[in-house]
């Protein structure tokens, strides 16, 4: 290569030479930049995961409060102790036919306020007072304490329940008032033991397809209820199983299907019990007359009473059966005489759901609740009832009120409107015959009972 030569690479390698180590410079700036860079971001990463768990931890630690359509709760954070407040009235109208002796009358059938939930997470417990009117057809009413209780449960298979709470004997009686099918519960609930004092043991087996309970109580007459024994230190046993055999399975139109049967058993009751019409009129009571100076429960009472549901889609159905068998004892008038009086009763409800949906023993939950914006008509549903109350004969053998009825029959159609979760209406006409009753004037018996009765119910 000559000198020129040379010179020509020379001068164009040189600058080519800087230029490459110029760029190789540059990058290696470039590469320093992109990892700061990249552990800036790594900071900052770590920083936002510490605040994310610190928050969470926060919230954890947090208690919940919250007000929806199932009332007003209160709980904390690892839902130990959980308050629940909650509430519900009932306003009612009862219009007779002009035979009844019977006023047409608006009432507050119910206005309860409770408190539930849990204490140290084992620990259960239950308030409900009633400050309605209280109507009824029983002479004892004692109701503004409904419910009072604490239950024990370490184990969902076996629980202690302590307190004033419903005997477990009938079906319709243990289902909450304000999830009625109707204005009114069926004729054989006026057989059962509603609430009373006492101690149960209870739980749930097989995957919850088998419920039991068994306790013992004070003891109350049929249809009533009780907060303290006055007359007598004798107890009651009551006892109930309910089985869903088909719960869970596949079969969609088996699941159901739910049996069971309940009873108690007593030396005496504390009261003798008097019996009234889905429309609250009473029909039969036990007196006195000139040969019989008083009356007194004597000797064993005990109750029997098979139950069941089905339930399929927006159809439903339901019923049970109540005998009630108890010693009467009838002082002075040519002397004492004892009788053994079997009362029963029974029914059958069926339901539809006209609006599609799910049918069940509790309550009805409108898909598209009422909006004057979105158009939801709420959840709107049918029902029928047929049943019957039968008094035994030997009761009319002077311990019986001139004016009682010996047996009635009663049938029922309503329609319920549910305007969301919270709000309802009940419609029922209501038509029950008398027989063997008093015709005199005046008489409830003298002539069938025909009664519409409407409900406005709100709950939360």
């Amino acid at each position: 290569m000559n000198i020129k030569n040379l010179l020509i690479v020379l001068l164009i390698g040189l600058p080519l030479i800087a230029s490459a180590e110029d760029t190789a410079a540059e990058i290696r700036a470039l590469k320093k930049q992109i990892e700061e860079l990249n552990q800036k971001v790594k900071t900052l990463e770590h920083k936002t995961e510490l605040a994310a768990e610190a928050a969470e931890t926060k919230s954890k630690a947090a208690p919940l409060v919250s007000a929806g359509a199932d009332g007003f709760i209160m709980r904390s954070a690892d839902t130990n102790f959980v308050l629940r407040i909650f509430g519900y009235g009932q306003f009612d109208g009862r219009f007779y036919s002009d035979s009844a002796p019977a006023h047409d009358t608006f009432l507050i059938r119910r206005l309860r306020l409770g408190l539930e939930g849990t204490v140290f997470k084992y620990y259960d417990y239950k308030v409900l007072t009633d400050f309605g009117s209280g109507i009824n057809s029983t002479p004892r009413n004692n109701g503004f304490l409904q419910d009072a209780y604490v239950n024990v449960h370490y184990w969902d298979q076996f629980q202690i329940q302590l307190g004033k709470y419903k005997e477990p004997v009938s079906l319709e009686l243990l289902q909450s008032d304000s999830k009625l099918l109707f204005v009114e519960r069926g004729l054989p609930t006026a057989l059962a033991p509603n609430r009373d004092v006492g101690i149960q043991i209870h739980g749930n087996l097989l995957d919850a397809r088998l419920n039991y309970a068994v306790g013992i109580f004070n003891g109350v007459a049929d249809g009533a209820g009780g907060d303290v024994e006055t007359l007598n230190s004798g107890k009651h046993f009551a006892g109930r199983v309910f089985s869903n055999p088909f719960k869970g399975v596949e079969l969609a139109p088996l699941r159901g299907i739910g049996i069971g049967i309940g009873g108690s058993y007593g030396d005496r009751a504390e009261t003798l019990p008097s019996y009234a019409t889905t429309g609250r009129q009473r029909f039969f009571s036990y007196g006195t007359n000139a040969l019989t100076r008083s009356l007194e429960p004597d000797g064993p009472h005990w109750r029997i009473a098979p139950q069941g549901y089905y339930y399929f889609g927006p159809f439903g159905l339901y019923g049970e059966y109540v005998l009630s068998s108890l010693e009467v004892r009838r002082t002075g008038g040519g002397g004492p005489v004892s009788l053994a009086v079997d009362n029963s009763g029974w029914n059958v409800a069926a339901s539809y759901v006209l609006t599609g949906e799910d049918n069940t023993f509790n309550r009805v939950t409108p898909r598209h609740p009422v909006s004057l914006s979105g158009g939801g008509w709420g959840a709107w549903e049918i029902a029928a009832r047929f049943g019957e109350l039968a008094v035994d004969r030997d009761a009319f053998q002077l311990i019986a009120t001139s004016s009682s009825a010996q047996k009635i029959a009663a049938w029922e159609v309503g329609l319920n409107w549910y305007l969301n979760k919270n709000l309802k209406f009940n419609f029922d006409y209501s038509q029950t015959h008398f027989q063997r009753g008093s015709k005199a004037s005046g008489s409830v018996s003298a002539h069938d009972e025909k009664v519409f009765m409407g409900r406005t119910q709100f709950a939360f």
